[in-house]
């Protein structure tokens, strides 16, 4: 029982961390769905920006929620398996040592009580290079204005002191999401004994039915009960399977830490001279 509950905890913690991850990479897809419109369409118009800021505000949203979330359940799933981790200090690392942390924290606060994240939306297209090989190259950029933020009480001033005039909110979004990844690997290295052992006890249990029933084990379940003279009284049961605990292990592999994310970016660019001579 203690070994299910276990994985059970540990499923969703890695539930939860795809679930900031999609948020995370929705923000991403978007910017780059706007991108590629204004490379064939004239967005120009007012409406369009509006509509535009409004997309970007929603995937901030889902992102800075989901984000609190997890970090909010994290650490009674750690201590559902008995294991006693300060994650409070892991994530006070990265909020000291990372301005951007620190700025997403307290927009996350901002948002959640009193506007919205997107002050400023920048579409615009440069060309690569003047010689004939050059490429005209569209970005699409959203900003949280320093002097909107510091008119609010509310947001946290220590942040707004060392704030730019804006801020990059997809850069910061980044940074922030590589920094929960770190601490999040680190936890998951912490818990692999205890979640390797949980799922041996259940493996070897299955193993033993197999044995006497066919190499079969459909429709196990553990039971606990009590002889009252007459017949067993069942006090609990439960199924018992791994189907479920192989979801937590294709998470586990498909997640892996996003180091340096901050530094990477998607390009759509043709004119690559190192893949093409290759």
């Amino acid at each position: 029982k203690e070994a299910k509950e276990c994985l059970s905890e540990l499923l969703a913690f890695e539930e939860k961390y795809e679930l900031l991850l999609s948020n995370y990479l929705e923000l991403e897809k978007e910017c780059l769905a706007i991108t590629a419109e204004n490379m064939i369409y004239n967005n120009a118009r007012y409406s369009n920006f509006f509509e535009i800021r409004l997309l970007f505000n929603l995937r901030i949203v889902n992102l800075l929620t989901t984000t609190r979330l997890y970090l909010d359940h994290l650490q009674q799933h750690i201590r559902a398996c008995n294991l006693d981790v300060d994650v409070k200090s892991l994530f006070s690392f990265e909020y000291d040592n990372n301005f951007e942390y620190r700025f997403m924290e307290a927009l996350r606060n901002y948002v959640q009580h009193r506007g919205l994240a997107v002050h400023l939306t920048s579409i615009d297209s440069d060309w690569t290079s003047l010689d004939d090989d050059g490429e005209m190259r569209f970005r699409t950029k959203i900003f949280t204005k320093k002097d909107e933020v510091e008119k609010d009480k509310a947001f946290k001033k220590s942040v707004t002191n060392e704030m730019p005039d804006k801020v990059d909110i997809i850069y910061a979004a980044r940074s922030y999401v590589e920094s929960i990844s770190k601490v999040h690997c680190h936890v998951r290295e912490m818990l692999s004994e205890v979640a390797n052992k949980s799922r041996q006890v259940i493996e070897e249990t299955i193993l033993e039915y197999e044995k006497i029933n066919d190499g079969k084990s459909i429709g196990l379940s553990v039971v606990s009960s009590t002889n009252n003279g007459k017949i067993d009284e069942i006090i609990e049961q439960f199924h018992i399977t791994l189907e479920w605990d192989n979801i937590r292990m294709d998470l586990t592999n498909k997640n892996l830490s996003l180091v340096n994310l901050k530094k990477r970016f998607v390009s759509s660019s043709v004119n690559d001279k190192k893949a093409r001579s290759q």
